[in-house]
């Protein structure tokens, strides 16, 4: 399929300009394109599995080669499962679901909120969030999605996760143990924040570093339950 060759859905900066709808468009497309096939191999249930199976093995080749759109789509699978052969693995899913985060995905950081609403809540409180708001032009409508990649580029590393790595390892290998990995990231939350903090602070332009002016530039709880689409109306079981 032509479209696993676009380069712009290898390149993080312009994947990041699509929008939430775009890149969800982009991931139904992946999803529905796995299970199509012709109606001789669809009702042969051996023809079928081989059939979906070699499909899935292709869009995790791409997914390790860098394409966005197919880390999305591993990171749902491994969630789901699929059928009787493709058994759910909760801590293959997370890290390709970071990986796709780090990388601009918007569809993403909705499956890691249980994670990701109490690390942002912990940057609401830092004082140095009113000047990383002021420098960045966070606002109601981006602040989950801004803040999310921060905070997953440094879990990134934190793991150390590489798309090439990945391609090493099993593609089939059962890990139904959810809570397991809901505490195994839950380890990371503290430091995370800690460098993610720090690492937006860095980045900031020079004259930020004396700027006084930056009281009541923001609210935190002006930015809880935005207006703008942030995802908390998609049904999470979708992606």
């Amino acid at each position: 399929m032509a479209f696993f060759d676009d380069e712009q859905y290898y390149d993080d900066n312009k994947y990041g300009e699509l929008d939430f709808d775009q890149h969800m468009a982009l991931f139904l497309r992946i999803r529905n394109w796995a299970v199509e096939a012709p109606k001789n191999i669809r009702y042969n249930k051996s023809l079928y599995r081989k059939y979906v199976l070699k499909k899935i093995e292709e869009v995790a080749g791409y997914a390790c080669s860098g394409h966005i759109p197919a880390q999305d789509y591993m990171g749902y699978i491994y969630k789901r499962g699929f059928g009787d052969f493709f058994p759910i693995n909760y801590r293959r899913a997370l890290e390709w679901n970071i990986i796709a985060a780090k990388n601009g995905s918007k569809l993403a950081p909705q499956k890691m909120k249980v994670f990701l609403n109490p690390a942002i809540d912990m940057i609401f409180l830092s004082p140095r969030f009113p000047i990383i708001v002021k420098y960045n032009d966070i606002n109601r409508s981006n602040y989950f999605w801004f803040l999310s990649q921060y905070i997953c580029d440094v879990l990134y590393k934190e793991m150390k996760l590489n798309p090439g790595d990945m391609a090493k390892k099993e593609l089939i290998e059962e890990d139904t143990n959810q809570n397991s990995t809901i505490i195994y990231l839950d380890r990371y939350r503290d430091r995370v924040v800690t460098k993610a903090i720090e690492q937006l602070v860095k980045e900031l332009p020079e004259e930020a570093q004396t700027d006084g002016d930056v009281k009541n530039i923001v609210n935190a709880d002006d930015l809880d339950n935005p207006d703008g689409d942030n995802g908390d109306d998609i049904d999470i079981d979708e992606i």
